[in-house]
């Protein structure tokens, strides 16, 4: 991996490590999602599910680990910063046997190890190209961690994307299709690392105030409607379409180990620092195994 791409990961973790309070309304929204998915999976047992793999955790702000500890047995850690999850995991001050930290990882592979040269469309890079879009689309998941009840994607796929951006222009000719190949690898990973019947939530910002000052004053009544304007108004961070996710994960469905059922949140407001955020999320469940039963025709005796 380039170490550029890590430190800088790094230093956005450190410059929202104090920022805890602007959390809270979109932690909230995230805990309800996760609470609802256990309530789903274990009826009304009240047991833990076995575990939770959390993508992108970094500072962990994006949820309450404490309350994590409550709803599963193990809790898996995956992000670029080792340091920022250990801070996190102690922080919780909850059992550390409950937690599992994987880091530094490329959950986006090869994509921190790339270079501009690597994306480019001409004749005598085509074969390599074709690679690395391929690669990026692969089901590649983190090979140590068992299959799991519940991964969540944690805002990181825009982040993903920052990294794509700082490789190639969104006018090049290979972003389109490198930023597909990033959304279906990335949706294809999460489902890799479910068992069948899990679920996984995936939780994206989708639109900033920055270029959509209407965010500041958006409300839990307004957003939605607010949303879908930006979306006819192109103005959105590319690859964030719900629409374009839903039919990515259309595509998936088709196979063995593909989504079974797709449910999509109302949009909410994260008001983070100086900055407004649209965020919503997609709850994907895994297929279960298709059973094949074989009954045997009566064979009638031969006289």
């Amino acid at each position: 991996m380039r170490s550029d791409f890590v430190s800088s990961n790094c230093e956005k973790n450190a410059q929202t490590a104090g920022l805890t309070d602007s959390y809270q309304r979109h932690r909230e929204m995230v805990m309800q999602l996760i609470s609802s998915t256990v309530k789903d999976l274990l009826g009304t047992s009240g047991e833990k599910c076995s575990s939770l793999v959390l993508l992108g955790a970094g500072n962990c702000m994006d949820v309450d680990l404490p309350k994590l500890t409550e709803l599963f047995k193990m809790i898996h850690l995956v992000d670029l910063d080792s340091a920022a999850a250990v801070t996190a995991v102690e922080r919780s001050e909850g059992n550390a046997d409950q937690f599992k930290i994987h880091a530094p990882v490329d959950i986006a592979e090869p994509l921190l190890s790339l270079t501009s040269r690597d994306l480019r469309a001409e004749e005598d890079n085509r074969e390599q190209c074709i690679k690395v879009l391929q690669a990026l689309s692969a089901e590649n998941a983190v090979h140590e961690i068992p299959e799991a009840d519940v991964v969540i994607s944690l805002c990181v796929f825009t982040q993903m994307i920052d990294c794509l951006c700082s490789l190639i222009p969104e006018g090049h000719p290979t972003f389109t299709n490198a930023l597909k190949a990033i959304r279906i690898g990335h949706l294809r990973r999460m489902l890799s690392m479910l068992r069948p019947g899990g679920v996984a939530i995936f939780v994206t910002d989708t639109a900033s105030s920055k270029t959509a000052p209407i965010l500041h004053k958006a409300t839990d009544a307004t957003i939605a409607e607010i949303v879908k304007q930006l979306v006819v108004d192109k103005n959105f961070y590319s690859g964030t379409n719900p629409a374009m996710l839903l039919a990515d994960l259309n595509v998936l469905s088709r196979l063995p180990n593909g989504p079974d059922t797709v449910h999509t949140t109302d949009p909410w407001i994260w008001h983070i620092d100086e900055r407004a955020l649209a965020t919503y999320a997609f709850r994907i469940q895994k297929k279960l195994p298709v059973k094949e039963e074989t009954e045997m025709a009566d064979v009638p005796e031969s006289n």
